[in-house]
C-alpha cells in the first residue's frame, strides 16, 4: 500500500518524512524495532516490552506542540516506514529541543543517506521553521557522538559518567548539541 501524499511533511532526494498513522503500527516493522534486543543493544529502548497499543498511545501523544515525530520512509521502497525522527521538549522561550531517530537496521544500514537525510531535514525544521537556536542529543556510543560532530558540527557539552545502564554495564553519556548558526548539512 503507497503512502497517503497528504500526510507528507517533507519530500527529500531519497526520504520522505511523514505524519505517523495507526497503519504504521500495525504494517511496518515499528512494534517489533523495540521488541528485537539486537536492534536495541545501542539505544535507550528494549528495557520493557512494546505492544501495538503502547505505540497506538504514543501518536496519540505525538500530537503536541513540544513535539514534533516523524515517519521516515526510503523512497526506494516506499511503502512503509522504515524508521521515526523526532524533535521533542520544544521549549518556546529558550528555543532549544533534542533530537533523536530510530531506525530498523535491517532495512536502512546498506544506505547511510537515509539517516542523513532524515536527521538534516529533521534539523532545518527546527532552525528554519521553528526558530530553535540548540538542538541537542546525545549517545552513550562514541563512534557515534564523534560521527554526529563531524556530519552536522555538533559540539560535546559534556559528559554524564555511568549514566547509563544497558547490556550489564555501565556508560557513559556523551551530551551534545548543534546551534542555528555552526550546524553543517552534510551532501547527499
Amino acid at each position: 500500500m503507497a503512502i497517503d501524499p497528504r500526510l507528507v511533511f517533507f519530500r527529500g532526494k531519497h526520504v520522505l518524512l511523514k505524519a505517523l498513522e495507526e497503519r504504521d503500527i500495525t504494517e511496518s516493522g515499528w512494534v517489533g524495532w523495540f521488541n528485537d534486543a539486537a536492534l536495541c543493544e545501542y539505544n535507550l529502548h528494549h528495557y520493557f516490552p512494546v505492544t501495538f497499543e503502547y505505540q497506538k498511545k504514543f501518536i496519540e501523544s505525538c500530537i503536541s506542540p513540544t513535539r514534533v515525530v516523524l515517519g521516515i520512509v526510503d523512497l526506494a521502497n516506499p511503502d512503509l516506514i522504515c524508521g521515526v525522527v523526532s524533535l521533542s521538549d520544544i521549549h518556546p522561550i529558550h528555543r532549544h529541543a533534542e533530537i533523536a531517530a530510530m531506525l530498523d537496521k535491517q532495512k536502512t544500514a546498506s544506505n547511510p543517506a537515509i539517516f542523513l537525510e532524515a536527521y538534516s531535514l529533521m534539523l532545518r525544521h527546527g532552525f528554519e521553521q521553528l526558530g530553535l537556536q540548540k538542538i541537542h542529543g546525545g549517545s552513550f556510543r562514541p563512534h557515534v557522538a564523534s560521527s554526529l560532530v563531524k556530519m552536522f558540527h555538533f559540539e560535546t557539552e559534556g559528559v554524564r559518567r555511568r549514566h547509563v545502564f544497558k547490556n550489564n554495564a555501565w556508560h557513559d553519556a556523551t551530551l551534545l548539541a548543534v546551534f542555528a548558526d555552526t550546524v553543517r548539512y552534510p551532501a547527499i
